[in-house]
């Protein structure tokens, strides 16, 4: 079993499910999109954190090709914006203000 390509394929739909609840989300959301929005965030999360799993086993493997190194950059990439993000706003508060 190639566990490189499943650890790409898993993280690129991490990544594109955390994209799509920051999208589609609107500022105070109810019902029905509430719980698709909760899907799809903690859903995103674990199927990042399978993608990082079959990347160890990847490794651990021997595999060889790129593959198995997406799902680190991906959600290598998703903790930068994440980190740019968090560091924006603190410069944001600290600046701004009464």
């Amino acid at each position: 079993m190639r566990f490189g390509k499943w650890s790409a394929v898993l993280s690129i739909f991490c990544g594109l499910g955390l994209l799509s609840s920051y999208v589609f989300a609107s500022d105070y959301p109810q019902g029905m999109e509430y719980i698709i929005l909760v899907i799809l965030f903690y859903g995103s999360i674990l199927l990042g954190v399978l993608g990082l799993i079959f990347t160890v086993i990847a490794y651990i493997q021997k595999e060889k090709g790129f593959l198995k190194n997406v799902a680190l950059i991906v959600v290598g990439l998703i903790w930068l914006v994440y980190l740019v993000a968090y560091i924006l706003i603190m410069i944001g508060l600290s600046f701004g203000g009464p």
